[in-house]
């Protein structure tokens, strides 16, 4: 498959947690454009989500830290079409954005932290409290990829930490790896969560892509929580189906104004 050249449909991704068995009756969706329910907000997610699985698909094929820094935009715009599509088109997924049900923060597409020597002299800028170094590779690098200096923190003893953050969706981790070649950078994170969290997953099968809306609740801390999963079809053809629903039942608190019933439980 070749993921340069995506054609609206498209995007990837797998569940973290086990076989889940789904009930729901399969049903083709009237593709609407109604705009009334889609705020601008909801866009600016979309567009996040949108250059976040663009990014995943990237992934598949050379480690992040290696290839381009901006984004496949044609397959990024693809990907928010579709998303925006499914939404317009379908009140359960409008229910399901009402439940905050975006991509996890994996991979970074907006920031990073940047750990480094606390004496070294580009840095004195930063220990005086203003936002900038005296380093002219460190600021080249940001003016070349709109960056800019958000958070300024004292690390440990002897290091201190940056955030770094992007005005757009970037793939970070190639940023990060063009600033450790400056003095005094010891480390950097890319401030992937430790723990799961609500997802939109997507892949492609045979004249389709498949995407998959992950709600997760209870305790992922002590275990591996509770999961319920929504998954569409959006065909090569432009025809959007809604496949299955089910999972572990969604509590009352967080149901999101859903109207169907959840009877099915997560296969362990």
């Amino acid at each position: 498959m070749n993921y340069k050249n995506l054609l609206l449909p498209s995007i990837i991704a797998c569940l973290l947690f086990g076989t889940v068995s789904l009930n729901a009756q399969a049903r083709v969706i009237p593709v609407s454009e109604d705009e009334s329910t889609f705020t601008k907000s909801l866009a600016r997610k979309f567009k996040r989500d949108a250059a976040r699985l663009a990014l995943r698909m990237e992934a598949k094929t050379e480690d992040l830290r290696y290839q381009n820094i901006d984004i496949p935009q044609q397959n990024v715009e693809s990907i928010y079409t579709m998303l925006k599509n499914i939404y317009q088109s379908d009140p359960l997924a409008q229910s399901i954005a009402k439940c905050n049900i975006h991509t996890f923060p994996n991979p970074s597409i907006d920031h990073f932290i940047l750990i480094f020597d606390r004496e070294v002299e580009w840095a004195w800028p930063l220990l005086d409290g203003i936002s900038e170094t005296d380093s002219d590779e460190f600021n080249d690098l940001l003016d070349d990829h709109d960056l800019i200096i958000e958070r300024h923190v004292q690390w440990n003893e002897t290091e201190d930490a940056i955030t770094i953050r992007s005005n757009r969706p970037l793939n970070m981790a190639a940023v990060a790896n063009e600033f450790y070649n400056i003095e005094g950078i010891k480390s950097i994170d890319l401030g992937i969560p430790q723990i799961g969290g609500n997802d939109i997953n997507i892949w492609r099968k045979s004249g389709s892509w498949e995407i998959e809306y992950v709600l997760r609740f209870g305790s992922i801390i002590a275990d591996k929580g509770k999961v319920h999963i929504w998954k569409y079809r959006y065909n090569d053809d432009g025809i959007l189906e809604f496949v299955t629903e089910g999972g572990d039942p969604i509590p009352d608190y967080m149901r999101c104004n859903f109207e169907q019933e959840e009877s099915i439980m997560v296969a362990k």
